[in-house]
């Protein structure tokens, strides 16, 4: 059983989790409605003591297939440090990455944070030239997470906010 937050807008129950974003004056937002099922509902943060994933999936609106499918990954030197700093994604050159996925295992292998940005309209993925990320509030014991992001990529620079 799970018990979780819920808010209503025309007459359909959401997931109080809801991630907005902004690209070029374009409104965007991720948000489950309730009746998603068993299936992965976004947006969401995976973390441990020494790293951190974000993730969402932005449409136009509550009702349509997502846009971009926006993820973050971020490390820490020291325990828990991204829950009280601002963390800096910048693409790295490496000679060892020839696809995207070569170039993710290294920033993994090497604790490099990153961010990747699926375009639908393109249906490839896009690794973030430079951004930022940042939790603002974290409540461990209720397990409540807010922050904001920004990402540039090739369509922009994409800003938002996220409340878990």
């Amino acid at each position: 059983m799970s018990l979780s937050s819920c808010e209503k807008h025309d007459d359909i129950v959401y997931f109080k989790s809801k991630c907005e974003a902004d690209l070029n004056g374009q409104y965007l937002i991720d948000q489950t409605p309730f009746n998603w099922g068993l299936g992965p509902r976004t947006p969401y943060v995976i973390a441990s003591e020494h790293e951190a994933e974000f993730t969402s999936d932005l449409s136009v609106d509550r009702h349509t297939m997502p846009l971009y499918y926006v993820t973050i990954q971020v490390y820490a030197d020291e325990p828990w440090s991204f829950l009280s700093t601002t963390e800096t994604i910048e693409l790295v050159n490496t000679d060892d990455a020839q696809s995207i996925s070569d170039y993710k295992n290294y920033c993994r292998e090497h604790k490099i944070n990153f961010a990747t940005i699926f375009l639908a309209s393109t249906l490839e993925t896009e690794v973030v030239k430079e951004g930022s990320f940042k939790i603002t509030s974290y409540n461990k014991e209720k397990q409540i997470c807010s922050g904001t992001f920004t990402l540039q990529f090739s369509e922009g620079t994409l800003t938002g906010n996220f409340s878990l």
